[in-house]
């Protein structure tokens, strides 16, 4: 038999490569710490009760289907490219190629008591925080402050969402008081120099009520507060939203990484010191520039990755990935939306019905689409889900 091409990391670049693989006859070993895929663009929602968790995950075996298809549940400890095995739990595993797609991790900016903060990188973060959303808001004095930092679009389609939560919280117990705040430590939110979408996003925040700290760089969380080089700002619920980096450092000293943990590749997103080695998504960089973290540049790559490697196998010229944004989209909360599709704005209840139709067609497998289209179509009738799970 065939040796397998080796996946480590199960998100979008992993699971989009493995599934061009097994489509042109591939088998594919696959290794996670968990063994499910999580649509990590929706947590905000599972965080505040539009969706629940198994809306956004699928179990891998059952979702490809395919007997050339392997899950191996573990973390990798080293990689030995000599004799192209990866060791994981003790167990070697052999590979033909080799695809390094582990993802991205919360960055902390060394900030001093960041793990008092609540972060949103898996499911088990958005339950986690939902729980002390809800449970904040229903002690006696029925009060919660929230601070997000970092005024990216995930902060704020968070923070916009939080605002829904609590105000529908509010209409079953009147005596329901809020208060929400972003702090930011760049001048414009989220991340664009579109000026008319950062002027579009701060008048939907502050209809909303929700203060805005810009150039404030937080330098300490603590149980209660936040201090900033602004000031200090109470805080029940502190979520860190500021940015990520690559989950790469267990691959110190195994491959060679750049000064911020990227895995350096050349245009066919091959690693730069070994051609059987290939990596992708949050963890790559080509000249020293990261490649655009975003779910719809890693389905793009993968494509590229598992083409890539077909040709290698037949002695074929390799194509190389030419990084490409088609469009970006920002959810604002319930019927509201912002986002560019090449030069052209879109905002309004037609952005947010393409940003739901984008989403929905983005979500793998058709039983996973109709799942959330249930929900979403429910959540019209009923409400958001304010339970602790």
């Amino acid at each position: 038999m065939h040796k397998p091409v080796l996946i480590i990391g199960g998100g979008f670049a992993g699971v989009y490569t493995a599934r061009e693989l097994l489509r042109h006859g591939m088998p594919v070993t696959l290794v996670s710490e968990t063994n499910y895929f999580t649509f990590t663009p929706l947590l905000h929602e599972v965080a505040t009760g539009s969706l629940v968790s198994h809306d956004v995950v699928f179990e891998y075996e059952s979702f490809f289907h395919d007997p050339r298809f392997r899950f191996v549940r573990g973390r990798p400890t080293t990689i030995d490219r000599a004799r192209r095995v990866v060791e994981v739990a003790g167990v070697e595993e052999p590979y033909a190629a080799l695809v390094i797609a582990v993802g991205a991790v919360t960055n902390a900016y060394a900030i001093e008591g960041a793990e008092q903060a609540f972060v949103l990188k898996n499911v088990e973060d958005a339950i986690r925080l939902k729980r002390a959303l809800i449970a904040q808001v229903q002690e006696e004095d029925r009060t919660v402050t929230v601070n997000v930092i970092g005024g990216g679009p995930t902060g704020i389609e968070l923070v916009m969402e939080i605002n829904l939560l609590l105000r529908q919280i509010r209409t079953q117990e009147s005596k329901t008081r809020f208060h929400l705040r972003v702090i930011h430590a760049g001048k414009g939110l989220c991340s664009t120099d579109r000026r008319s979408v950062q002027a579009y996003v701060g008048r939907a925040l502050s209809r909303a009520g929700i203060e805005v700290v810009c150039e404030a760089t937080a330098k300490r969380i603590e149980k209660t507060r936040v201090s900033t080089s602004r000031g200090e700002f109470p805080s029940d619920v502190t979520i860190l939203c500021a940015g990520v980096r690559p989950h790469t450092d267990w691959l110190r000293g195994i491959l060679a990484l750049d000064g911020r943990g990227h895995i350096p590749v050349n245009c066919f997103l091959q690693s730069v010191e070994d051609d059987r080695v290939f990596a992708l998504g949050d963890a790559a960089a080509e000249d020293g520039t990261p490649l655009p973290k975003l779910a719809q540049t890693a389905v793009r790559q993968a494509r590229v990755v598992a083409r890539n490697i077909l040709r290698a196998g037949q002695g074929r010229a390799l194509r190389p990935y030419t990084p490409k944004v088609l469009g970006t989209l920002l959810s604002l909360g319930w019927g509201d939306a912002i986002g560019t599709i090449g030069r052209i704005v879109v905002k309004g209840p037609m952005a947010w019905y393409l940003w739901r139709t984008v989403y929905l067609f983005k979500t793998p497998g058709l039983s996973n689409k109709l799942r959330v289209a249930f929900t979403w179509t429910t959540g019209l009738f009923q409400g958001r889900n304010v339970t602790e799970i």
